[in-house]
């Protein structure tokens, strides 16, 4: 296998990964919720103004990228047991993440 597709299934993984802590729920939370899906809507397109055009391995550095500066600001992933009542900023932003990669697969 060639370095490349290493670099692709690795971002495949963290994406997967992802979308089991955050992205599976708030896109069920997404089908009822008109106005979580606007505010998700919202930052997927800041994502794509952000990194282009959407590749796993794109979206996998990205994700990593956000998750590190706001975690060390205290965030933690816990909208799941609220909800998605509320989100936070973080939450969403990474929401958009999980919902552009599935638009990948």
């Amino acid at each position: 296998m060639e370095m490349r597709q290493h670099v692709t299934t690795a971002a495949r993984l963290a994406l997967a990964q992802w979308s089991q802590r955050l992205g599976a729920d708030g896109m069920e939370a997404m089908r009822s919720r008109p106005g979580l899906t606007a505010a998700v809507d919202q930052h997927i397109a800041q994502i794509r103004d952000t990194i282009g055009h959407a590749r796993p391995e794109a979206l996998a550095a990205y994700a990593d990228g956000v998750a590190d500066a706001v975690t060390a600001k205290g965030w933690r992933a816990d909208e799941t047991a609220r909800g998605w009542e509320g989100a936070s900023w973080p939450s969403l932003h990474l929401l958009a993440v999980c919902v552009l990669a599935a638009r990948l697969s």
